[in-house]
């Protein structure tokens, strides 16, 4: 079974530094193969570069056993230490619904 890229609404105006961000689901279609193949700490990234903004997005956990969860961070003036906010979630639809309202806030606030 092959996953494709995860179709996302992303804001005019911003860079995609790094898509690998897929439509695979560990809580559903977990298996350790997958998780290894699909799942690093470095999914997606997006910068808002007029606003010194950075939206990370990585799993983290335990590949072998699925101990784990996606993390969007939202970082300002690359301040990675301490992160504007923090979304987090088990699920790859629910981050996903997570990521692009974050990414409409944004673009609203910029607006």
């Amino acid at each position: 079974m092959k996953f494709e890229l995860q179709d996302l609404n992303i804001p005019f105006g911003c860079k995609i530094v790094k898509n690998d961000f897929t439509t695979y689901n560990p809580d559903t279609d977990f298996s350790e193969e997958r998780n290894f193949f699909y799942l690093t700490e470095d999914l997606l990234q997006i910068e808002f570069v007029s606003q010194n903004l950075i939206i990370d997005l990585g799993w983290y956990g335990d590949l072998s056993t699925n101990q784990g969860i996606f993390k969007i961070y939202i970082i300002e003036n690359m301040d990675w230490d301490n992160p504007l906010r923090i979304e987090e979630s088990k699920s790859q639809i629910e981050i996903t619904i997570k990521l692009e309202l974050v990414l409409q806030e944004i673009k609203n606030e910029i607006d």
